[in-house]
């Protein structure tokens, strides 16, 4: 009887080595065009349209003057909309990468595009300088980045962390 429960405690330990070596916590796999749609639908934003890479003659122009370098990286998942006749609609950015390298890159993208947008400056209005100012955020979890621009950018970014909870 002793051999036996030797051997079944020998084996509960065996296994639950084994599923301490299994890798750790997997993230969670968020979907960024549903968020992207449910964040429009939740939060006023006035004539986003996305900004398609895989389209050449206005989705990858406009990324590219907008997010330089962005389209160079190696991404999962690309949702970003921008006003295309004025700025009053805001801007919301997601991305996913697939390396931590490419996630700190577009993290310095959109810092970029932050900072640009939230100087004094040829093309800047200032009530847009001032909304920048005000109302643009940086979030990131993982390999999943976030940058929006809106009245409502601190609760939008609550919401972008609810998703990996």
């Amino acid at each position: 009887m002793k051999k036996i429960v030797s051997l079944c405690t020998a084996a509960v330990l065996c296994l639950s080595l084994l599923s301490a070596c299994g890798g750790g916590k997997e993230e969670k796999k968020a979907d960024l065009a549903a968020f992207a749609q449910a964040v429009q639908e939740n939060h006023e934003f006035h004539s986003l349209e996305r900004a398609d890479p895989e389209d050449p003659e206005l989705g990858a122009v406009m990324l590219g003057n907008w997010y330089p370098g962005l389209t160079d990286l190696d991404l999962e998942q690309v949702e970003i909309y921008m006003p295309m006749v004025s700025f009053s609609g805001g801007e919301l950015a997601l991305v996913e990468a697939k390396s931590a390298e490419d996630a700190a890159k577009v993290k310095e993208i959109f810092q970029a595009r932050m900072d640009s947008k939230s100087t004094e400056g040829p093309g800047n209005y200032p009530e847009e300088v001032e909304m920048w100012q005000r109302s643009s955020k940086l979030a990131d979890h993982g390999n999943y980045v976030l940058l929006v621009c809106h009245g409502d950018a601190e609760a939008i970014v609550g919401e972008f962390n609810a998703l990996f909870q």
